[in-house]
């Protein structure tokens, strides 16, 4: 065992030389030689590559949700790497976000090393089949990272030495898809539907095919499908498709979709990242300032005006104006909304741990911009946190972050399905099964497909707010200019005596422009490897 975790430091400590990620590699073949000789050694290497994934702020130091750098929120923390990225402190010298194209080299390369090891550990070959899967789908999640950060990656598919050519170009996007879904083909076809219950959160059968799917959604969308290839959405919507319909997998939509992330495994859950058995991180980062938290993640004025009535309706006209058919009150602007909202965000007035959110000035949760760990627009981050645990006390719980879950799958498939070929009954029946389970009404009969685009879209943001997908929707939908280069917003309210005063004030300008929609190579990587070609804009 202190060989194995030797074996693990060296490959750390390997990360941190000065050569190409690429040549990131022990140094000590006995160590290495020694972590392969014992089955159960063997799944400790195992749990190591595990250790690479992150589940929105855990594992990410310091703590931030993507969202807090979207249109759907500002970074209250301004010590996190959030705050600054929005700011435009984004270059091939920096990413405030983190390093993901050293980050997920490295946990590709623990990945391929167990891979070629696996075979010769003795022991039960079943037990190796099932961990050779999980190594598979783990190395194919880490590539879909590059894919949605980068666009063409370079496909290493075994274990460089310093021998090896190590100046190698990026694949192109064809192939690095292809590569993806082959991999996630193969650990679908070693993994179980589901483990025993000691061995939560291994990766499943589930969790290959809803990678499958993510690949291809970002292959048909605009940011790798110029030309709009129908048959790439066709694909995309038949990989979502065959998750839909396998019975065998059995997830079903969580009848709460409030608990729905708090729940741990429950019907819906295709994959989690498993965070801890005693944590309130999440509570202590997003908890409102006036309960002890930091308010990390303060959702704007725009997805709050996002979601709709509970009558379906918008509140909004596409000028800004109140939609007279909406029953929508400037004067009580949180009633009647869709359930959604409730389950997602705090507002003023709204129930929390014994009293109400206090975010009017002055108030115990009083909105403060430009103030650390105060809510920079009025609002609170609900979703995913526990009412039960106070955040100064010692009150823990075991908390998971959801990678893949069937109502996004059922969303894909509907995008999916609508640019194939039109707002059929299937893309209709998997949008209202998403609404119905909130109550919302179904959607409007004999919609075109830009206006199911609109729609789907719009219920991609509300359904799967601050699950980190609008970060990487926008993206790849090519449309982060209009979405995120723009002036968000938060709700100013005053109070005299009884009587509140709601005005829409701007908060800090975000910088975006046509290159941000991928992210640059580091340089340090150019700077070693001459075939390396920077993204473009970033040069």
């Amino acid at each position: 065992m202190k060989r194995l975790l030797n074996f693990l430091v060296l490959i750390v400590l390997a990360a941190g030389c000065d050569k190409s990620i690429l040549d990131r590699q022990p140094n000590d073949q006995m160590t290495e030689a020694a972590a392969f000789e014992d089955l159960l050694v063997t799944e400790k290497f195992l749990n190591n590559v595990y250790s690479e994934l992150y589940g929105g702020i855990y594992n990410r130091t310091p703590n931030y949700l993507l969202s807090s750098t979207t249109d759907d929120a500002d970074a209250a923390n301004l010590t996190t790497g959030g705050y600054t990225f929005n700011i435009g402190a984004l270059s091939p010298t920096g990413n405030p976000l983190g390093d993901y194209w050293g980050m997920y080299y490295s946990a590709i390369r623990k990945a391929n090393i167990f891979l070629k090891n696996i075979d010769h550990v003795p022991g039960s070959a079943a037990v190796k089949e099932r961990m050779k899967g999980e190594a598979i789908f783990l190395k194919a999640f880490f590539y879909q990272q590059l894919l949605k950060g980068y666009g063409a990656f370079i496909i290493v598919d075994g274990v460089l030495s310093v021998n090896d050519d190590l100046a190698l170009p990026r694949n192109t996007v064809d192939e690095c898809v292809a590569y993806i879904t082959g991999l996630a083909d193969q650990a679908a076809s070693l993994l179980p539907v589901v483990h025993e219950s000691s061995q939560l959160g291994r990766a499943t059968k589930g969790a290959a095919l809803a990678l499958k799917a993510e690949a291809l959604l970002f292959y048909a969308s605009p940011m790798h499908n110029p030309l709009n290839d129908k048959q790439r959405w066709k694909v995309a919507a038949d990989a979502a498709k065959a998750i839909l319909d396998d019975s065998e997998l059995g997830y079903e939509l969580f009848n709460d979709y409030r608990n729905l992330f708090l729940v741990n495994n429950n019907s819906e859950v295709i994959f989690a990242f498993m965070a801890g058995g005693s944590l309130n991180t999440m509570e202590v980062a997003n908890g409102p300032s006036g309960y002890g938290g930091w308010s990390g993640t303060s959702p704007t004025q725009e997805l709050v005006d996002a979601y709709e009535m509970a009558n379906g309706v918008a509140p909004f006209l596409a000028d800004g104006s109140v939609n007279p058919a909406s029953g929508y009150d400037p004067q009580n602007p949180y009633e009647n909304r869709d359930p959604r909202f409730y389950a997602s965000i705090l507002y003023n007035g709204a129930p929390w741990q014994g009293r109400a959110i206090e975010s009017f000035v002055g108030g115990a949760d009083g909105i403060s911009v430009g103030t650390h760990t105060r809510s920079q627009t009025g609002y609170f981050m609900k979703k995913f946190l526990d009412e039960s645990l106070t955040v100064n006390s010692a009150q823990r719980r075991a908390a998971t972050w959801i990678l893949f879950r069937l109502g996004t799958v059922m969303l894909d498939f509907a995008e999916s399905r609508n640019e194939a070929s039109g707002p059929d009954a299937d893309v209709y029946a998997a949008v209202n099964a998403v609404r119905a389970r909130s109550s919302m009404p179904a959607l409007a009969e004999n919609l075109s497909q830009d206006e199911m685009r609109v729609r789907i879209r719009q219920e991609r943001r509300i359904e799967l707010a601050f699950e980190d997908n609008r970060f990487w929707d926008v993206r790849r939908w090519k449309i982060g200019v209009q979405a995120f280069g723009r002036q968000m917003h938060g709700m100013r309210i005053t109070r005299t005596g009884t009587e509140l005063k709601y005005e829409r004030i701007p908060i800090r300008a975000r910088v975006f422009d046509e290159k941000r929609h991928l992210f640059p190579i580091p340089q340090s990587e150019l700077n070693k490897n001459p075939n390396l070609e920077q993204n473009e804009g970033w040069k």
